[in-house]
């Protein structure tokens, strides 16, 4: 009888050790299908971001004078990262309170994401998110305007793809010194 009571002791130990595991919160996450693997450093952020496959699309990797680094691939991939930006609540207040640009409704809505739906004269949808990695924070957000001065109205689909690229952000170790 007892022998059935260590046995179960054991098994249920092995699971606790192997349900223990923790990500390894350094590693950088596997790369998604049709996507590359972007290294911001040379653009100010020691850090790698997911984006569409650039190989055969128009596309624009850039620091901006304003120090949001802009990421455009074609028509349907226009988003900015900040170190800077608004908390969650007040981000929504804005968006709440824009007399021009109507909000609808939240589709996506945790502490540090939103995806949203306004409208103006077409229906569009719109995301914003806090990226704390590294002990830092990052701001994501999607730009409309792209830098040909076209206006994009983004689906719910692009809107949601740009919001799961910006979760990829991954901060790089500072190379060892000698």
């Amino acid at each position: 009888m007892y022998k059935k009571y260590i046995i179960a002791g054991l098994v249920c130990g092995l699971f606790s050790f192997t349900s223990c595991k923790h990500a390894n919160d350094d590693a950088e996450p596997e790369l998604g299908a049709g996507m590359i693997r972007m290294d911001l450093t040379p653009l100010g952020i020691p850090a790698t971001i997911d984006i569409p496959d650039t190989t055969k699309k128009p596309h624009a990797i850039e620091a901006l004078p304003s120090g949001d680094i802009h990421v455009s691939v074609d028509r349907g991939f226009n988003m900015l990262i900040n170190v800077s930006g608004m908390d969650m609540d007040r981000k929504k207040k804005d968006i709440a309170g824009n007399d021009v640009d109507k909000f609808q409704s939240w589709v996506v809505q945790d502490s540090n994401a939103i995806l949203y739906k306004t409208q103006m004269v077409n229906e569009e949808f719109h995301f914003y998110s806090i990226i704390k990695k590294g002990g830092k924070a990052f701001y994501a957000y999607d730009q409309t305007q792209g830098s040909d001065g076209n206006v994009t109205n983004f689906s719910q689909k692009q809107a949601h793809d740009m919001l799961d690229a910006a979760k990829t952000l991954h901060m790089l170790k500072p190379a060892a010194k000698s």
